[in-house]
């Protein structure tokens, strides 16, 4: 299985997911990988399902929701 990383630091909005063990850079990416019903079929996404969904690891090593493209003027 693909992971976001060894060892990353934790913090303020940057959380490991204790289930995966998988790095997110934010609250928002990290709840949007678990998916499933509360009390029934709650899980984590696997790595192909998260990156089926655009989410990507960023330069850092943590798992972000989607990779955000720059467009310049002269595109």
């Amino acid at each position: 299985m693909q992971t976001s990383g060894a060892k990353l630091k934790v913090g303020k909005n940057r959380n490991q997911c204790q289930a995966c063990k998988q790095y997110f850079n934010s609250n928002s990416a990290f709840t949007y990988h678990r998916i499933g019903e509360h009390g029934v079929d709650r899980r984590c996404m696997t790595v192909d399902e998260m990156k089926d969904r655009g989410m990507a690891i960023n330069h850092a090593g943590y798992w972000i929701t989607k990779l955000f493209t720059r467009k310049f003027k002269d595109e």
